[in-house]
């Protein structure tokens, strides 16, 4: 019997040994005029140190796995010089701290990542920092809910707000970010999703360069140069974002150069100088997507390659397209989209108008050249001249078409999910109503 036990006993013994035991883990509480960095070195791996509130002038260097809690007030100013928080360990949280004033070096940060794997940095305030949290050669790192602003400069001279350098793995989820250079930047990165963030005021909103396999959903870029600038990556995929008001004359909404593999669905493109362009795109799926109210709604440039569009509102942009490239379809076989410049008719019913919609015209390519023609746009010559060019085409520019156009404008799911939560209310009112009915019938019988 104790021969068949034995063998037992060591495995449940040496798998015991693979298992990390925190029954020993304390908890130190720093108070103000003590030194947070010395509690980080009392500790030991598992440790909690909880901090008062108070101004500490000190810069931290963390290496080991252990909890730092800020109380509301708390403080950590970098005098200037550095990183204000540097941290080379796996499995360290950092919460609750506001973390100031950090050198002006390239990758000068308020926190700074380095080699270092499935850390948490949540709900702090990074203000006064060249970068706001830099994370470089780790994976796996959650930023959630942190607030990070740069210094009191032109962006060309400011960090960014997060930025990534070679990993895979994060998830940056309802961070708050304004007035850095880029928002957020992914820079040969891998497998991150980025989640209910909001850029504002910089650069660009979020910048992707040599990166793939990433989600962005449910972001608002806003106010910045450009909104999502992507550079020779692939694998991006840009669901239900709000990409608005990027105003600046040589700003974008969405701009996507040298990239193969990206998926832009449901989002919502309003008020860019450019709401969306390719150039030398390839592979690029762009579905149910609302694009209105731009200066520019879709421009093309150079050779862009199997693009797939469908079933979007191009609405109440101010040229709806510019095309300087080569030939291409717009729809894809069954289902184009909706252009509120599109006069055809529907004669079969089918929602799909009888002519194909021609993208770009003679007037968007003046317009390139001789940019105050726009003081014509919508004039009577104009309008006779755009006339004239539908019924002879070979006047046009490159052949891109919509043989699919919609004659309607296509429901889009927030509008949708509203028009739900609308009808639930009055279903509800109506169960009620007819509990409240029987209710009544009920108790006046037993009273008769």
């Amino acid at each position: 019997m104790w021969r068949l036990k034995k063998p037992l006993a060591i495995i449940f013994f040496l798998l015991l040994l693979f298992i990390p035991m925190n029954t020993f883990a304390e908890e130190f509480k720093v108070e103000r005029g003590q030194s947070i960095q010395r509690a980080v070195e009392g500790a030991r791996n598992g440790d909690t140190i909880l901090v008062a509130p108070g101004v500490y002038k000190e810069s931290l260097m963390i290496n080991k796995e252990i909890y730092i809690k800020g109380e509301k007030g708390t403080i950590i100013d970098g005098g200037g010089n550095g990183n204000v928080i540097m941290v080379t360990a796996s499995n360290v949280v950092i919460e609750g701290l506001t973390i100031q004033n950090s050198g002006s070096g390239q990758e000068d940060s308020g926190i700074y990542i380095k080699k270092a794997h499935r850390n948490v940095i949540q709900n702090n305030t990074l203000k006064d920092v060249q970068n706001g949290i830099y994370i470089a050669n780790s994976n796996e790192n959650q930023i959630l809910g942190n607030s990070i602003t740069s210094n009191e400069s032109h962006f060309s001279k400011r960090g960014n707000g997060i930025h990534m350098f070679k990993g895979d793995g994060h998830l940056l989820k309802e961070n708050e970010i304004v007035n850095v250079q880029d928002g957020i930047y992914f820079d040969f990165t891998k497998g991150i999703k980025v989640l209910d963030n909001h850029v504002s005021e910089s650069r660009y909103g979020m910048h992707f360069m040599f990166s793939e396999e990433i989600l962005a959903e449910r972001n608002h870029v806003e106010k910045n140069v450009t909104g999502l600038m992507v550079m020779d990556s692939a694998g991006i995929d840009f669901i239900e974002n709000k990409v608005t008001d990027q105003f600046h004359f040589r700003g974008y909404g969405i701009l996507i150069y040298e990239t193969k593999d990206v998926l832009v669905e449901g989002n919502e493109i309003l008020r860019n100088s450019t709401g969306l362009s390719l150039e030398y795109g390839a592979d690029t799926q762009v579905n149910r997507n609302q694009i209105a109210a731009n200066q520019v709604g879709l421009e093309f440039m150079g050779k862009n390659e199997n693009n797939t569009f469908t079933e979007n509102n191009f609405i109440g942009n101010v040229v709806p397209s510019k095309i300087s490239g080569e030939d291409m379809r717009l729809d894809d076989g069954v289902k184009g989209n909706y252009w509120d410049d599109y006069s055809s008719f529907d004669l079969s019913g089918d929602g799909v108008g009888e002519e194909a919609y021609k993208a770009g015209s003679l007037y968007d390519r003046l317009l390139r050249k001789q940019p105050y023609w726009q003081f014509f746009f919508e004039s009577p010559s104009i309008k006779l001249w755009t006339k004239a060019e539908a019924l002879f085409p070979s006047f046009g520019t490159a052949d891109v078409y919509d043989a699919r156009p919609l004659v309607e404008p296509v429901a889009m799911l927030q509008e949708a999910q509203h028009h739900s939560k609308d009808r639930m209310v009055p279903g509800l009112i109506g169960i009620l109503f007819i509990l409240l009915s029987i209710f009544v019938i009920v108790k006046g019988r037993k009273l008769s």
